[in-house]
């Protein structure tokens, strides 16, 4: 019979408890278990199952682990991840470029930066060899506490979609004519008034 969630959250403590918890009070073992339930409690029940099998297994410490011990297991570690993710933004660059219009399905949250620097093409102006190293370092500093608040544009227009919208063709026509497609399907922009204040800025940067 499958366990509903609070049974394999009581389950992986007492299985915690049996291999660290020789030294805890009974009220210090109470405060733990309540705060297990309620910050671990969180996370899908494969990744708490599988954490607490990855600290056994591997964990060299008698003292009972920390909740931050578990977190770090469970989401791994965030400086590989973003680093990852900036290889995976370094390659959009290369494959799709200033002219056309991207999302990022694989590392969602890094539409969440190009968001802060003013969208797609803004943070390609931004890209520069002098500034790229500088770049890079916010990235990876901002990156998790983007993903963490998960919420971020999943599409940005590049140069042709904002200067054909600018010239009166419809978004869906442009697509069309570029190629272009969102996940997977022919995209269709309904965000007109959004996309105007896009080709706005496109024109500032154009006059500068």
């Amino acid at each position: 019979m499958e366990k509903n969630k609070p049974g394999v959250l009581k389950e992986c403590f007492n299985l915690l408890d049996a291999e660290y918890g020789e030294k805890l009070t009974e009220q210090t073992r109470i405060f733990k278990k309540e705060l297990f339930k309620k910050m671990i409690g969180e996370y899908p029940e494969e990744k708490i199952k599988a954490m607490v099998m990855e600290m056994i297994r591997t964990r060299v410490y008698n003292s009972f682990p920390l909740i931050s011990e578990m977190v770090a297991i469970i989401e791994g570690k965030k400086e590989e991840e973003a680093e990852l993710a900036w290889i995976y933004l370094m390659e959009k660059i290369r494959n799709e470029g200033y002219y056309q219009s991207v999302t990022f399905q694989k590392y969602p949250a890094v539409g969440g930066f190009i968001e802060a620097n003013g969208g797609w093409l803004k943070f390609l102006d931004k890209m520069t060899d002098d500034q790229g190293v500088w770049i890079k370092k916010e990235f990876i500093k901002m990156y998790p506490i983007i993903k963490k608040r998960g919420d971020y544009p999943k599409y940005f227009p590049g140069y042709f979609e904002i200067t054909n919208a600018g010239k009166g063709y419809e978004s869906s026509q442009m697509l069309e004519k570029y190629n272009m497609t969102l996940d997977g399907k022919k995209a269709k922009i309904t965000e007109q008034k959004k996309l105007q204040e896009v080709i706005q800025d496109v024109k500032q940067i154009e006059n500068k």
